[in-house]
């Protein structure tokens, strides 16, 4: 009997020094939510509300090595343009359920990329943010570094999806315009809804990535052009040589002094014709160029930084 008080201080004075080696590895959940990425997030899904609409369930929350969990089959696009975060939540208003995503997805020209990915000139589009469209219980833009996907089905659907949109722009705030790049592109005969930030394989060529892609047409002509951005002027003279090898090897390419820097003229019978020059750190491609296109690849290049 004598030993048990003895015990009983040696169990004691063990616990005592293991809990706060425990408490290291257990985080309270509502400090999980405190971090910042989620606490902005969630700002922008906070009451009030439009249409007095109230959140069903705690947000859920997922992060790069998680993502799949929610679109599986789906993640590895959102991955290419460097995700950073997701907020999905639900929310009812009346008769109506909203979801609500919000990808943080890091910087402003990767939240495009991903948008411009997923859209179609088939949507209807909508003056929100830097541009969204709605499309049968779907509202989807894109604003800052965030891709904001709402869903909603009801006979009012547009209407609730609509002023959920707003209210979240106006929470994100900031500034409502394209990447810059694609703001110094030429502006006449470009097709609606066609500039795209592509991270992977523009063309089908890895070495022209990263490139912001824009088309136009000229009667029943359509023609790309590609702005690829290098990191310094030789690394875009490399590139333009692996377009003209590429070339060479497939069908033909030759130099175009009149182009401007490094001008070249390539064609092959599965990809069409080609011009391209470079402009310091960037590689300016057009791709079936009308007979004008000489006069749009130096428009590109001049307006360039």
């Amino acid at each position: 009997m004598s030993s048990r008080p003895g015990s009983l201080r040696q169990i004691v004075f063990l616990l005592l020094v293991a809990l706060p080696v425990a408490s290291q590895f257990f985080i309270p959940s509502a400090a999980l939510s405190q971090e910042p990425s989620q606490k902005q997030l969630l700002s922008f899904v906070s009451a009030p509300l439009p249409g007095k609409a109230s959140s069903e369930e705690a947000p859920t929350y997922y992060k790069p090595d998680t993502l799949y969990q929610y679109i599986d089959g789906g993640a590895d696009v959102y991955l290419l343009y460097d995700f950073r975060i997701l907020l999905h939540q639900n929310f009812k208003s009346a008769a109506v359920e909203v979801t609500a995503d919000i990808y943080d997805m890091g910087k402003p020209e990767d939240a495009f990329g991903i948008y411009a990915a997923e859209r179609s000139a088939r949507y209807k589009f909508l003056p929100i943010g830097i541009e969204g469209y709605i499309s049968k219980g779907i509202l989807n833009f894109v604003q800052d570094r965030y891709y904001i996907k709402l869903a909603a089905m009801s006979g009012n659907a547009d209407t609730i999806l609509g002023s959920f949109a707003h209210t979240i722009s106006q929470r994100i705030g900031g500034k409502k315009t394209a990447p810059a790049l694609l703001l110094k592109l030429p502006v006449a005969n470009r097709v609606p809804h066609s500039e795209q930030y592509v991270r992977k394989d523009p063309l089908g060529h890895a070495f022209l990535a990263p490139a912001y892609v824009t088309t136009y047409k000229w009667g029943p002509k359509e023609s790309k052009l590609l702005v690829c951005v290098a990191a310094d002027a030789s690394g875009a003279k490399l590139r333009l040589e692996q377009l003209a090898n590429h070339f060479k090897q497939t069908g033909e390419s030759k130099a175009v002094p009149e182009l401007g820097e490094g001008g070249i003229r390539g064609k092959n019978s599965f990809e069409g014709t080609v011009i391209a020059r470079t402009h310091g750190r960037y590689l300016v491609v057009v791709v079936n160029p009308p007979e004008s296109g000489v006069g749009i690849l130096k428009a590109a290049a001049q307006g360039l930084p």
